[in-house]
């Protein structure tokens, strides 16, 4: 091979190298130019993703991502067939709604997807029928016997029950008077035995216990005569004895306008009673007197 073969053999190659190195940079470039584009991408679909820019998702976004599609529950733990109405109840909500204190979809389809209709106490078309006579009667008669179990009652406090439970006019005094036949509501007894009650427990004037005889429709006649079990020296000796009570024990009694501010108590406490203001103004002298007096004898 001469020497200007060899020379152009000799550039031949060189060019050859040249080629190929063009050609690995030209590669390495576009691979580099992938990867950079390559991680744009990615960081792009993070800003699209959460909207802060992180490629690194957070703790509860991976434990939505592991939740299935499929786990929607019933209630009971199970997955609910698609064919079921309340699968679709919650169509639009996450299931991870109801890990924060959402209501079960199970529970909440017992009452919202039920096709029973509950009946509803104000429509007309659910009123009560009338009760004839004899539902009327034996209802009333309940009634009467329960109250009188309780304690005894006035003929007026059994009507005002019987009215306010609905009972018909008719029913209820006919059964009032029966009962009244076998003296098991009778006004004069019941009016003896309140005086007698009210008088040992409350030591009432007759004053007061002749206005609630009349508030339990009492008649006046028959008030009368349960009011003549208190003589007036058994009403001026319950005085007496509630102001006794009734007297601040650490007053000092000699001085006047402490007398006169216990005076005062005296009296306003026993009108309220039912004793008469002249009656109140003797006790309270009188008592105030015996204290006095005693504490004098001590001295």
């Amino acid at each position: 091979m001469d020497t200007s073969q060899q020379e152009t053999l000799a550039e031949l190659k060189r060019r050859l190298a040249d080629i190929a190195a063009g050609t690995a940079d030209a590669e390495a470039a576009d691979s580099g130019t992938d990867a950079r584009s390559a991680r744009k991408e990615r960081a792009a679909a993070g800003e699209a993703g959460d909207g802060t820019g992180a490629a690194r998702p957070s703790r509860r976004r991976r434990t939505a991502a592991k939740t299935p599609d499929a786990f929607k529950e019933d209630g009971f733990g199970e997955e609910a067939p698609a064919d079921e109405p309340w699968a679709e109840a919650a169509v639009g909500e996450e299931t991870s709604g109801r890990k924060r204190g959402g209501k079960k979809p199970g529970r909440q389809w017992g009452r919202q997807g039920s096709d029973r209709e509950e009946p509803d106490p104000q429509s007309p078309d659910q009123e009560p029928e009338p009760l004839s006579p004899e539902e009327a009667y034996a209802e009333a008669k309940a009634i009467v016997l329960r109250q009188l179990t309780a304690s005894p009652k006035s003929r007026r406090q059994l009507e005002t029950k019987l009215a306010e439970r609905e009972i018909p006019p008719d029913a209820a005094a006919a059964v009032l008077d029966r009962f009244e036949e076998v003296q098991l509501v009778d006004d004069a007894e019941f009016a003896r035995l309140w005086v007698r009650s009210r008088s040992q427990s409350k030591s009432l004037a007759r004053g007061a216990l002749r206005r609630e005889l009349t508030e339990k429709g009492i008649a006046p006649d028959l008030a009368d005569e349960a009011l003549e079990q208190l003589s007036a020296d058994d009403e001026l000796e319950a005085a007496r004895s509630l102001a006794r009570k009734k007297l601040q024990a650490s007053a000092d009694l000699s001085d006047r306008s402490v007398r006169d501010k216990q005076t005062r108590r005296l009296v306003g406490m026993l009108a309220r009673k039912g004793y008469s203001p002249s009656l109140g103004f003797r006790v309270a002298a009188e008592v105030i007197s015996e204290v006095r007096d005693t504490r004098s004898d001590s001295v």
